[in-house]
Order: structure tokens, then sequence, then C-alpha cells
């Protein structure tokens, strides 16, 4: 069997880089050599994240990007970058500089649709979400009681500049060019601050063009965390098969 790409996940903002686990773990099962590198300052668990959130502070964007860019340029063979939010518009970003093999996108949209409704908490050095502002960002499409589970498995603070930057900063703008492998993007339907399903032809949101585009109509922005990720994994399994990854 043709030697499998290794696989990046970038998690996006207020989630922990273990929200991933169940991912690499699969993607490692079908042959993928697969890691998921919290941001820098990120602690290994989500519980001593949540207990130092000053760690967080003093990091900016581009010391997130540039801690992606070293992770995923250290590898022999070009990986494959699939990030969430946040993470996705990272994986753009980074995918001509590393020349990737490949990108997965999933919500990675201008306008940052994981924006909370009101400012979150203030905590030292770092904002974070409760349960209810969680619910609107991510959890708005399951039960409040799986809401609930997800925020205390996986929810941290974010850094204070993601509330002060533009939703997608200058130093996020993706590259206009053809040096990186082929792209899907993934967009979950519906979210509770976006009442109606989430059209493409109506509403352009997308950076960079895509080799494919596949929408969850049903589905909110914790379509990676809940308990229909595994669906959503498997479309971006079928993909890179289906493009030789």
């Amino acid at each position: 069997m043709t030697e499998r790409h290794p696989v990046v996940f970038i998690h996006g903002l207020w989630l922990h880089a273990s929200s991933w686990g169940r991912w690499v773990r699969l993607f490692a099962a079908h042959g993928y050599p697969a890691v998921a590198p919290g941001w820098p300052g990120d602690e290994p668990t989500a519980r001593a994240t949540r207990a130092r959130p000053s760690a967080l502070s003093s990091r900016g964007i581009g010391d997130v990007r540039e801690h992606y860019a070293r992770i995923a340029g250290s590898f022999t063979t070009r990986p494959v970058l699939v990030g969430h939010g946040l993470g996705g518009l990272l994986a753009l970003t980074l995918a001509a500089e590393i020349h990737a093999a490949g990108v997965i996108a999933i919500d990675a949209m201008p306008g940052n649709p994981m924006a909370p409704a009101r400012e979150p908490s203030a905590g030292p050095g770092a904002a974070a979400l409760t349960r209810d502002e969680f619910r609107v960002v991510y959890g708005s499409t399951v039960s409040p009681a799986e809401s609930d589970r997800l925020y205390e498995r996986w929810a941290i603070p974010a850094p204070p500049w993601a509330l002060r930057e533009p939703a997608v900063p200058d130093t996020l703008a993706p590259a206009a060019n053809s040096s990186r492998g082929p792209v899907l993007l993934i967009a979950s339907g519906r979210s509770q601050r976006r009442a109606e399903p989430w059209d493409a032809a109506a509403e352009p949101r997308v950076l960079v063009p895509a080799s494919d585009v596949v929408i969850f109509p049903d589905r909110g922005p914790s379509l990676i965390i809940d308990s229909g990720w595994r669906r959503v994994a498997e479309s971006c399994l079928s993909w890179m098969d289906a493009q030789e990854l």
C-alpha cells in the first residue's frame, strides 16, 4: 500500500486539542500518521488549560501560525492539514507556505461564526465561555445536556487577541497560489446565531478555490466533537482516498 501522508489537526477557539482525539485514532486506524498539537500555551489537558489561562495571554496569532508551520514542516512527507474554525483558516493560510499535500477546512469562514453573542467572561489573561455561551457558539444543534458534556470535556479559554482582532486577521489571509494540494471545505448548515441554513451560492464565504465543498445542512459548529462526529470524519477520509492522499 502507498505510504499515507501525515495529518496535522488544528483546533479553533475555545476547544482543546484533545477534542481531535477520536479523529486522530480513526485516521491512524486507516494508516495515516496523525497528530493534534495544541496552540502555544495550551496545557496537555483541557482541565489543566482552564486552571492556567494566563499561559495563553502572551501568545499572538503569529505565534500560533509559526508553531503549526514548524510542526507541519517537520515531516519528511508533505502533510495534510485539517482545521476547524480558526484552525481551518490557519490550515488554509499555511497550505501554500508548507506545500501541504491537501487541506480540509471545517467551518473556516470569514465573519467568524465562532464569535460569541456577547463578550465572554474575562479570566486572568484569557477569555472563557460560560456553559450558556458555549451552547450558543458550539452546541446550538445538540441537546443542552450534550452541549454541557462537550463543554466540560473540551472547553478552554481563548487568548485575549481572539476577541480584539478582526475575525480574519491580515496575517491569516490565505496565499493565492497553487503550491498546495486539493482543498475540501466543510460547513455546518445551522447555528443558533445563523437561523437559516448556510448557502454557499447565496452567501459566498470561501477565501480560496476549493476542489470540493460539503455542507452538513442540519449540523452546527459542534460537528467535529458531538455525537455525529464520525460521519464528518469518514467523509474526510473518503475525500482523501478519492484524492489519493
